[in-house]
């Protein structure tokens, strides 16, 4: 037990809290494997779902118009009843935020029905793969920093000091 809690303490010292406190280390190994974290084809888009296929038609119509997500919304939820729900953003191409059988092409869409959902999806451009920003890989290039970090210490600790097995030890354990 006490060995486990001074390896932990060692641990926490040599890489964990070096990789949250390294912040020149960790843009550096960043730099240096920049292509390991990269985004896919993505869609700036809008996303507008109801239960009712009847609204999602009629936003449908108002997404057309050039109407925004929050005028359709004070539009049909009323009285605090929720009837369309809207989401917003910059998604990969094959997000769950996204309706499956989705046109990819820039526009409203046909109103397409997933599970117990009508969608309508308003595709404002595309934005082809690219590098992820550090803030964006932030926790995979963390995660990844401490690995490396760890395997170069194993790796020096290794060189400094021989392991050997005392074999009349092993054979007398054994």
């Amino acid at each position: 037990y006490r060995d486990g809690l001074l390896l932990f303490d060692l641990m926490e010292k040599e890489i964990w809290e070096k990789a949250k406190t390294d912040t020149i280390g960790l843009q550096n190994f960043y730099e240096a494997r920049k292509n390991n974290y990269l985004w896919g084809n993505r869609l700036d888009a809008l996303v507008l779902s109801s239960t009712k296929k009847d609204i999602a038609k009629q936003a449908q119509k108002l997404l057309k118009q050039g109407k925004s997500a929050e005028f359709i919304k004070e539009k049909f939820n009323l009285n605090g009843k929720v009837e369309i729900m809207s989401n917003a953003g910059v998604f990969e191409e094959n997000s769950d935020a996204l309706p499956k059988g989705i046109e990819k092409k820039d526009g409203v869409s046909e109103i397409i029905k997933d599970g117990e959902y009508y969608f309508v999806v308003k595709i404002n451009k595309h934005l082809p793969a690219g590098p992820k920003t550090l803030e964006e890989a932030k926790g995979k290039v963390v995660n990844d920093y401490q690995q490396y970090l760890e395997e170069k210490w194993v790796g020096d600790l290794k060189q400094e000091f021989k392991v050997g097995i005392h074999q009349p030890g092993f054979v007398k354990v054994k």
